[in-house]
């Protein structure tokens, strides 16, 4: 008998997906749900009322109308509220994070959205300075940069004076396709932004069936697949950038900072304290490369999106990568100050590597969160399963980065078990 995902003896159950696979990330899996990644998606629609229906719902508007007043003037939110105008889109792609572990959405565009790290509370606006990024420089002579996303120029003239929109943002998407198979998804740049190297981006969260320890944890992988068909070498770097925030207006709260970390194993990182608003309770962040023979890993711990907080500049730090490849050059504190109310910070990690002709290369990303409890409108705070492995501290962030890099390979072993079996069943429509 199982209790809570225990026996009785309170020992996990045993995984019936623990044979060894070996998994090519580079390689999506035979059947997925796949999207160009510049498609603009459906159009949601909209319903009105009529003046009959506004009539007969307006007694239970009014009542909940007072009721979402009471609440904010107590400084709590509400589980429902109408009268929000929320930015809903249908660009959605497989979210981030384990079960219980709150959860950050991915478009198939590469944009990050969809934020629910915080009880009751979801931010569906994409936070635009989150992204992968590529620069290449051949020996040849040709070089190319890109955000791995296409760029709005509606969006993108909004982030002028913080510089995001200095960026470049050269990526059409005309030629890379989204993958999709829940909990892994992948990207395929096909000769996007340089026309002789592929680049695969494979994203997987620990989701395994009869697994209770991992599948809660609050991360996720990105490991990039180059391919060089070009005849010289390409000296590329990928670029991870992250802002302090929870989506939103919570970036500009203030009082956030950031460090770097030193992790074992060739893993590297930087630490983002957000101190969150309005009552709720402060989370960290942590994004992490591994260094590897070949792939150099470098960071910037801190640049300013906006406002008057010390440090380079989204756009400064831009530069800093176009210019030499890497973080190296860069003369920053191991610390950033505290941010200023009103300013928006964020840090960045870089891989560095060279490709030879014919040649094929990885780059391993994590993204972690590390926000320990839940408040529920009752008034009782619980904390997340993920904790019973990480500590209650909200200090764990750095360390699940860490272990996820070390261990995904054994996530996604237990995945291509488990899905393989259904994929590979010829009884069953593709569908």
């Amino acid at each position: 008998m199982f209790v809570n995902g225990f026996d009785e003896g309170g020992k996990e159950p045993s995984n019936s997906c623990t044979d060894k696979v070996k998994v090519d990330p580079g390689k999506h899996a035979p059947l997925t749900w796949q999207r160009k990644i510049n498609s603009e998606g459906n159009a949601l629609s909209s319903f009105s009322l009529s003046l009959r229906e506004i009539i007969h719902l307006a007694p239970i508007g009014f009542r909940l109308w007072r009721h979402v007043q009471e609440e904010a003037a107590k400084g709590r939110g509400v589980f429902i509220n109408p009268f929000i105008k929320r930015d809903i889109t249908s660009c959605h792609g497989i979210p981030l994070g384990g079960i219980g572990a709150g959860s950050i959405g991915r478009s198939y565009q590469g944009e990050f959205q969809r934020w629910q790290l915080v009880p009751r509370i979801c931010e569906e606006k994409p936070v635009l300075a989150n992204q992968f990024s590529v620069f290449v420089a051949r020996t040849s002579g040709e070089k190319y940069s890109t955000v791995l996303c296409p760029g709005r120029p509606e969006v993108l003239k909004e982030s002028e004076t913080s510089g995001i929109g200095s960026w470049d943002w050269n990526l059409n998407g005309h030629n890379s396709t989204y993958h999709a198979l829940f909990p892994r998804a992948w990207t395929v740049y096909e000769g996007e932004p340089d026309p002789a190297l592929k680049i695969v981006c494979r994203q997987i969260s620990p989701i395994i069936p009869h697994n209770y320890k991992e599948s809660s944890f609050p991360v996720a992988v990105f490991t990039f697949t180059l391919f060089n068909s070009g005849k010289t070498a390409a000296d590329v770097t990928l670029l991870f950038t992250w802002a302090n925030s929870v989506g939103g207006d919570s970036g500009f709260s203030g009082h956030h900072s950031n460090s770097k970390i030193m992790m074992k194993d060739g893993v590297h990182g930087v630490l983002l304290r957000h101190k969150t608003a309005n009552g709720q309770h402060p989370l960290t962040f942590a994004i992490a490369a591994e260094e590897t023979d070949g792939v150099h890993v470098s960071q910037c711990p801190c640049f300013v999106i906006s406002g008057n907080s010390q440090g380079i500049t989204a756009k400064d730090m831009w530069h800093e990568i176009k210019e030499h490849g890497s973080f190296d050059h860069l003369k920053t504190s191991e610390t950033s100050m505290p941010s200023e109310p009103g300013s928006s910070i964020g840090a960045a990690i870089a891989s560095s590597l060279t490709i030879p002709s014919d040649a094929v290369r990885t780059v391993t990303f994590s993204l972690a969160w590390d926000c320990p409890e839940v408040s529920f409108l009752g008034g009782r705070t619980y904390h997340r399963r993920y904790t019973k492995f990480y500590g209650t501290n909200g200090d764990a962030a750095a360390n699940i980065a860490h272990d996820a890099i070390l261990e995904h390979g054994h996530w996604e072993s237990q995945i291509e078990a488990w899905q393989r079996p259904v994929l590979e069943d010829k009884r069953l429509p593709e569908w």
